[in-house]
């Protein structure tokens, strides 16, 4: 399920990169776009380490039957959905003027939680949506062979480039 937490994250950070990186090339050299590529990379590694953090303490929590046996479809339509919405509400609300005087409102964040969860529930009762998210998550593990090692390179990087 990991690797459906960086299939997205990765993704989401990659594509604003590319779309960013046109300007960029105006007034920052290579080493800058690099070192911007490889804080980036360093921030989506320890983001989806947090994320895993939600399903793995709802694992511990709730019952076995609820949703241990059910975690890799259970999890991965939770991370999908919560990121999903969280980019949502990320492309609505790009600069300051876009975004509303007002806070969101509090039943609009409860019918998105209410939603998240009858999500998950049904990712775990629909045979089909649950095969189709296991297969998902078992094909996306192809990205960690290669976002943990550029993920843990950029992570000495960054250190390194902040110390000195």
């Amino acid at each position: 399920m990991y690797a459906v937490i960086v299939l997205m994250v990765y993704t989401w950070t990659i594509m604003w990169f590319f779309w960013k990186l046109p300007s960029w090339l105006f007034f920052m050299n290579a080493g800058e776009i690099l070192i911007t590529f490889l804080y980036s990379v360093a921030t989506n590694f320890v983001e989806s380490l947090l994320v895993l953090c939600a399903p793995v303490f709802l694992c511990l929590i709730l019952p076995r039957k609820w949703f241990y046996d059910l975690f890799v479809s259970r999890g991965a339509a939770l991370v999908i959905a919560g990121l999903g919405y969280m980019m949502y509400l990320a492309f609505q609300f790009q600069g300051k003027n876009d975004y509303p005087s007002i806070n969101l409102k509090a039943w609009s964040l409860a019918l998105a939680f209410a939603l998240l969860m009858l999500i998950v529930f049904l990712a775990g009762k629909i045979n089909v949506s649950r095969k189709i998210l296991e297969v998902v998550a078992d094909r996306a593990t192809i990205f960690l062979y290669l976002t943990i090692p550029v993920s843990i390179i950029s992570v000495f990087v960054v250190l390194f480039h902040s110390v000195i």
